[in-house]
């Protein structure tokens, strides 16, 4: 029978009636339980789910401080750099994805596969960053075309410039992402994968107070990852301004002046210790590790033979040669071995155990008395001093004037030198000390090394009359533009008598201002005081020592260390020009120049 012919009755009707209301109740119950489940009871819960789907937490990098000289002139600072970010969750297609990577970056496939698998531990909506300093025609590009490449944002992040490029390279140093094993042994959680941190020069003796603090943003996007609007920021802090004890315009003129050298300068201010000019040549332009570098770039100047990444003034170890008869007159006056009228004769050569030693001079200097000996760096005078002397009481004068350690300057990587003694040749070699090689430490050479560092210290020392002071480039911290931290001048006093001090200092003047060896530095009304120094690569016994001696790699080393004036000293120097030859003729003259320019600076010439 039809259903339109069948006969339906009320009470079926009602029946019906009754059992659709109950369900539609039912059904409606459910839906209000779970609506109320998910709106009332579990509210929170399912808010924080939801928004997870549409916010992100984007890390802002912080700005690092800035680094000026002592007159607040910009020494490094930072840029606007636009960087390619990678979202791997958005990416449909991963081997497409890394082609357009690979085109927009101008790195090859492999590369950004191998960046890919870095951040591979960390979540999907990740920004794995692929490329920076992108140029400014491929961030247009991505941009007008956001829907067409979903996986991939263009962030703006600050990066590290150096507007003065060269120009103290080796006290700013440079910076370089963080490691993996640097990563894991960051206990505080500080770093992230991509930070940069500086690796050598105040960049990295200053990182706690030059990197900063990060910001972040919560965004929220649609469904194609657009971003729609900021939820919360919260602003990144920017790194601590350190100020320098460094004079911009003083180092500028010795980068200058050392433009065609190889070697290393330093001025130190004597009031306070603070190091007014530090200059090592060659050197090289810290930005360049501020952006990638590819291999080739890598190799050719961390293989280049004049290491111009090397810090020359705290890492370049060098026998001091006649310098080092500053440490023997205060140790002989100090034991008593001499006077200053202890007079030796100088014949041009002389005897000790056996062999000939000679003087740089083969006519001789005739009789010469302490003063005369340092005057005209006499090597048989010191020769002879030396042969009376024990090994261990010559090293012991020489830790105590800062010699075979570090000279504690705020700068990292520094090299302590060598200073010999019995003990050292027993460990190192299990030999015992033979006097004869006494004789050669006696004017600086044998297996004595030192730094210009060390120099520098040693020369400041003797300026001050014994009280040592604490070499240091930073001056003070500054959080905008109020002064956080100010670090102090440091002196410590040398146990050897001032008396003795002023007598070497007399034979000092004498170099300069009596035609000795230093006389090239004589500027009449300074009274510069100074020695003269030359580190010989092949030894004068060579008998082939004047023919080799032409090519400039077997020309000696040329040391001048020097303060002036004479009386109440104002600056210490440091002169070291590598394969210069004649320092009286090399390193005397720049110093000079430094000299001269300093005081005319300062309005006191």
């Amino acid at each position: 029978m039809y259903l339109s012919k069948r006969k339906i009755s009320s009470d079926f009707v009602k029946r019906a009636a009754i059992v659709s209301t109950v369900f539609l109740f039912v059904v409606f119950f459910f839906i209000f339980a779970a609506f109320w489940s998910i709106q009332i009871v579990h509210n929170e819960k399912y808010t924080k789910l939801a928004m997870r789907n549409i916010t992100r937490v984007i890390e802002l990098p912080a700005p690092r401080g800035m680094i000026v000289d002592r007159l607040g002139r910009v020494l490094a600072e930072n840029k606007i750099n636009f960087t390619l970010f990678l979202v791997r969750e958005n990416v449909e297609n991963l081997e497409k994805t890394i082609e357009k990577a690979s085109n927009f970056s101008g790195k090859s496939v492999a590369a950004v596969r191998q960046i890919i698998d870095k951040y591979k531990k960390h979540s999907g909506f990740y920004r794995i960053p692929i490329k920076s300093n992108l140029p400014q025609e491929t961030v247009i590009f991505i941009q007008s075309r956001q829907d067409e490449f979903p996986e991939f944002e263009i962030g703006m992040e600050p990066s590290r410039t150096y507007p003065l490029a060269h120009r103290a390279a080796h006290v700013l140093g440079h910076i370089s992402e963080i490691t993996e094993a640097e990563l894991n042994a960051d206990k505080p959680g500080i770093y992230g994968f991509g930070d940069l941190v500086g690796r050598s020069g105040i960049e990295n003796q200053g990182e706690t107070f030059l990197r900063g603090v990060k910001g972040s943003q919560t965004v929220i996007k649609n469904n194609v990852e657009r971003i729609q609007r900021i939820s919360s920021e919260v602003k990144p802090e920017i790194g601590e301004t350190v100020v320098l004890t460094l004079d911009l315009r003083l180092q500028e003129f010795i980068e200058n002046l050392f433009a065609n050298e190889s070697g290393a300068v330093g001025v130190l201010d004597l009031k306070t210790g603070g190091v007014l000019a530090l200059v090592s040549k060659p050197d090289f332009n810290p930005e360049i590790f501020s952006r990638e570098m590819g291999l080739e770039e890598w190799q050719a100047i961390s293989n280049d033979p004049q290491k111009p990444l090397q810090n020359k003034f705290l890492q370049g170890i060098y026998s001091p040669g006649s310098v080092f008869k500053i440490i023997m007159a205060l140790a002989g006056l100090q034991e008593k071995i001499i006077s200053p009228n202890s007079a030796v004769f100088c014949s041009g050569s002389q005897v000790f155990y056996d062999r000939v030693f000679h003087c740089w001079n083969p006519g001789g200097h005739g009789a010469v008395n302490l003063f005369a000996a340092l005057q005209n760096s006499c090597n048989i005078y010191f020769y002879n001093l030396g042969m009376k002397m024990d090994i261990d009481t010559i090293a012991s004068y020489a830790h105590l004037m800062g010699l075979g350690k570090e000279s504690g300057i705020d700068l990292p990587n520094e090299k302590a030198g060598l200073v010999p003694g019995s003990a050292w040749k027993m460990s190192t070699f299990n030999q015992r000390w033979f006097p004869g090689e006494t004789i050669s430490v006696s004017i600086g050479h044998g297996s004595l090394n030192v730094t210009p560092a060390q120099m520098l210290k040693l020369i400041a020392t003797v300026a001050l009359r014994g009280r040592m002071p604490k070499l240091h480039l930073l001056q003070r911290i500054e959080k905008q533009g109020k002064v956080v931290r100010e670090f102090t001048a440091g002196f410590s006093r040398v146990p050897i008598d001032e008396k003795y001090f002023e007598l070497l200092i007399e034979g000092l003047f004498r170099v300069v201002n009596s035609e000795g060896t230093g006389r090239a530095a004589r500027i009449d009304g300074l009274d510069i005081c100074g020695k003269t120094g030359t580190s010989q690569i092949i030894a004068m016994e060579n008998p082939r020592y004047k023919k080799l001696t032409q090519e400039k790699k077997f020309k000696p080393h040329s040391w001048f260390v020097s303060f002036a004036p004479r009386v109440n000293p104002r600056l210490a120097m440091v002169v070291l020009v590598e394969n210069g030859g004649d320092a009286g003729a090399i390193a005397a003259p720049l110093a000079a120049q430094i000299y001269k320019k300093y005081f005319e600076n300062e309005g006191l010439l």
